[in-house]
């Protein structure tokens, strides 16, 4: 049975033109990165330099696009690494985008969060998954540091989260796409304007014999999160996120449409056996990743691989 609490869909953005494709199609809230003047590969907001706005005044744009829409902008600001030369051009590009009136930031390293914690802002600040946010007294130690909102990791299971709900903090997950492995502690760098191009790597194919054969040896990837979406729900999860700075327009419009009809199935009452025939039927390629067992924080022979 579908819950009556009603669950965000965050979708991701590059540009004015991605943020008006994802809205459109139905996201709630977006998230996006900007530009770091002096850095060339990944920056301050996590990605590499085409994955984020150009500049201030695109961010600004899309931020009053999306304000009168009633969506909501969360400013990525998450990067992996940090020091003290950092410092202030991290301060700075945190301002570039709180002045132009971003809606959250989205922090993706203790030291970085710390110093926006300090900053006090008055705007909420969320936790980024690249913390690895799996048990209780990590979410603890991230509300008394001023955080509102977690991203909790992919290798988790819906009993854990129910586990965590209780703490006062709210909860977002990651519902299509995603690492194969941990993101705060994976270094399979990609999407970071390589010169070469790299893909997935730990999606990738491998020769693991000398006869030659080819295995996905590194891929304990899921993808899908369309059938969990009531139990994730109920287990106090707010707002479900899609992957996708830098990838495929049309493709990630297609996703934010999907799960904009599969939310609103299950907030008037349907059950995952309805939402898969009815998906399945609307985009038939999407067996593929029902045949491998691709599914998000349920049990499946890919997560009972889990060390």
């Amino acid at each position: 049975m579908g819950s009556p609490k009603k669950m965000k869909l965050m979708a991701p953005a590059e540009s004015m033109a991605t943020a008006v494709n994802v809205i459109e199609a139905g996201a709630d809230e977006i998230y996006l990165g900007l530009e770091t003047p002096g850095l060339v590969n990944l920056n301050l907001s996590g990605r590499g330099r085409s994955c984020n706005a150009k500049d201030q005044a695109e961010l600004a744009d899309i931020v009053a696009y999306a304000n009168d829409r009633g969506v909501l902008v969360d400013y990525t600001v998450n990067t992996p690494f940090m020091a003290d030369t950092l410092e202030e051009m991290y301060i700075e590009h945190v301002m570039r985008g709180v002045d132009v009136g971003v809606d959250a930031l989205i922090v993706g390293e203790f030291g970085a969060l710390a110093l926006v914690h300090e900053m006090d802002l008055g705007i909420p600040i969320h936790a980024s998954v690249l913390l690895n946010n799996f048990n209780r007294g990590q979410l603890e130690m991230l509300k008394d540091m001023g955080v509102a909102k977690v991203v909790l990791p992919f290798k988790i299971t819906i009993d854990e989260i129910r586990q965590l709900s209780d703490l006062g903090i709210e909860l977002e997950l990651f519902g299509q796409f995603g690492c194969s492995n941990i993101n705060g502690t994976c270094h399979l760098i990609h999407n970071a304007d390589e010169s070469i191009s790299l893909g997935l790597p730990c999606r990738a194919n491998y020769r693991v014999s000398e006869d030659g054969r080819l295995h996905n040896i590194l891929d304990a990837g899921t993808d899908c999160s369309l059938c969990s979406i009531g139990d994730l729900t109920d287990a106090g999860v707010s707002a479900l996120k899609v992957v996708g700075r830098c990838m495929n327009p049309e493709m990630i419009r297609t996703i934010i449409r999907t799960y904009r009809s599969a939310i609103d199935m299950v907030q008037n009452g349907a059950v995952p056996g309805e939402i898969k025939a009815w998906v399945l039927e609307e985009i038939p390629f999407w067996m593929m990743l029902c045949d491998q067992d691709r599914c998000k924080y349920l049990k499946t022979p890919i997560n009972d691989s889990y060390i």
